[in-house]
């Protein structure tokens, strides 16, 4: 088994979550695609965008965890570096204003750190090109304890990198949001005084 099978197993299974939560709430996708400039991703067409999207994203992602090989970890780093771009059009079209459509009806501010992380991502999945991860059932068969504990720690990892997407932008948002906030009230505050 490749170091490799962890992360990109957890990758794969994230880009699966991804994928469905498009294909049930395409809204998010279609929005962000349409703010990044995206000709056709108004309207029906968009949503319809946003569901295929997510349909590429459910297949690609069953194809690595069925497969585990080259072609599969191909498939993701082609994902993941797609995601990287996308990415940087929307912040560098919006300044962080816009959502990054990621999951469906969460909703994030498209921040450098999803530049980061796809980037991340996609480096992972090009080295698993050369050290294959191999198929979730090959992976699991090598682990003790039924695989469990690896299992919980591929869960945990992706669970994190969701967190990294989705929660940590929306932090960062809300803190400069309070930040702002009490910066224009102080300044309110100094100005009646004098």
């Amino acid at each position: 088994m490749s170091l490799l099978a962890g992360p990109v197993l957890a990758l794969a299974g994230l880009l699966a979550f991804s994928g469905v939560q498009k294909v049930a709430w395409p809204d998010a996708a279609a929005e962000a695609m349409r703010a990044a400039g995206i000709p056709g991703s108004g309207g029906s067409a968009g949503l319809l965008r946003g569901r295929l999207l997510g349909v590429v994203e459910v297949a690609a992602a069953a194809a690595a965890l069925v497969w585990g090989n080259a072609a599969t970890a191909a498939v993701l780093t082609i994902v993941y570096a797609a995601f990287a771009l996308f990415s940087w059009r929307l912040l560098v079209r919006t300044g962080a204003t816009a959502s990054c459509g990621c999951f469906g009806q969460a909703e994030a501010p498209v921040t450098r750190l999803h530049v980061v992380l796809n980037t991340v991502a996609a480096l992972a999945c090009a080295a698993a090109i050369v050290w294959r991860t191999g198929d979730v059932a090959a992976v699991l068969g090598d682990q003790t304890l039924a695989g469990l504990p690896f299992v919980a720690l591929t869960a945990l990892a992706g669970w994190l990198w969701y967190v990294m997407l989705e929660v940590i932008p929306d932090l960062q948002a809300a803190l400069q949001a309070v930040s702002t906030s009490t910066e224009t009230s102080g300044g309110s505050t100094r100005g009646d005084d004098a």
